[in-house]
């Protein structure tokens, strides 16, 4: 028996692809800028120009809000560069608690039938499940969907809807997706976008994928110029450069105290002084005399502590010092 494959196309490369019914989550807590990075997407699709990195195919957009009134939307869409006259079409019905959205939803995809990607804020006032955290509810609610948009639309367009996590963190991300665990399996790419800390309020971004490239954990950089936000470094290589920049600032403290006070004690001295960890600083102290930086005299007793010197300064500026 032969099996006939669905074409696919990538609207963000390697991220976000048609002809699968399954539709893909950008998921953050509120306030975490889900709305702003995916007007980014919107326009960077109308325009055919990369998203975080990613190349997009130029195509028309339809972003269904039900939580911004659409001069707000519009407004924030300009801001960002979108140009009406040069640019692919940008559709903005709204929804209506009167109304069925996931009717309107197809009415307005077989008006703009040339439409690539629909963005829907959010999931659960589009799909509106009885209970978002019970499984049985969320099948029924997606299989609604699946039936009336996804059997006749899937092929062509690719949709991604704004979700919410859940307030408190688990050790995996998908749990932290809010309703119940159903949501997961049925999704195809999700992304994330966290603050790091109360104390940061920096984003995190990151994407897990089913087919295409994931991205780890990364920084965002976001220009309040122009409203959009690029990827940074990976949070692996921030904490190794914050590793070794405390590692710099511990050793270089270390060799400045006792360039001023040349044969001290490093324990009962040195230490003290030191405002960071004391086992780091005690590794970061024997590894300066490994290597040379640091010259020990003394026989490490009680009345005749090691003491130590920055090697290579003469005696007479160790005076001077």
């Amino acid at each position: 028996m032969s099996m006939t494959m669905q074409p696919q196309d990538w609207i963000v490369e390697g991220l976000l692809r048609t002809g699968r019914r399954r539709m893909s989550l950008l998921a953050g807590k509120p306030e975490s800028g889900k709305s702003t990075l995916a007007l980014q997407l919107a326009v960077s699709v109308c325009k055919g120009e990369p998203f975080l990195g990613r190349s997009t195919v130029r195509s028309e957009v339809l972003y269904w809000n039900t939580e911004e009134d659409v001069s707000d939307v519009w407004d924030s869409l300009q801001h960002l560069g979108y140009d009406p006259d040069r640019d692919m079409a940008l559709w903005l019905p709204t929804g209506s608690t009167d109304v069925n959205p996931v009717q309107s939803l197809r009415n307005a995809l077989a008006e703009h039938p040339d439409v690539r990607l629909v963005i829907l804020e959010t999931v659960d006032d589009v799909l509106r499940i009885d209970d978002i955290k019970e499984n049985t509810a969320a099948r029924q609610a997606f299989t609604t969907f699946d039936a009336a948009i996804m059997e006749k639309f899937s092929q062509q367009v690719t949709f991604l809807g704004l979700h919410h996590l859940k307030k408190r963190e688990t050790d995996s991300t998908g749990d932290m997706l809010l309703g119940a665990t159903w949501l997961r399996g049925r999704t195809d790419a999700k992304l994330y976008l966290k603050q790091i800390s109360d104390s940061d309020d920096r984003r995190v971004f990151h994407a897990t994928v089913r087919k295409g490239r994931s991205v780890a954990p990364t920084i965002l950089n976001f220009d309040k110029h122009t409203g959009k936000s690029t990827l940074g470094i990976t949070v692996v290589e921030e904490r190794k450069r914050g590793a070794v920049e405390r590692h710099e600032r511990i050793l270089q403290s270390i060799l400045e105290y006792f360039h001023k006070n040349p044969g001290k004690a490093f324990e009962t001295d040195c230490l003290p002084c030191l405002e960071c960890n004391s086992d780091e600083a005690r590794r970061i102290h024997k590894r300066a005399v490994v290597d040379g930086l640091l010259s020990k005299s003394g026989k490490g007793t009680r009345g005749n502590p090691f003491v130590y010197r920055v090697a290579g300064i003469p005696d007479e500026e160790r005076k001077v010092a």
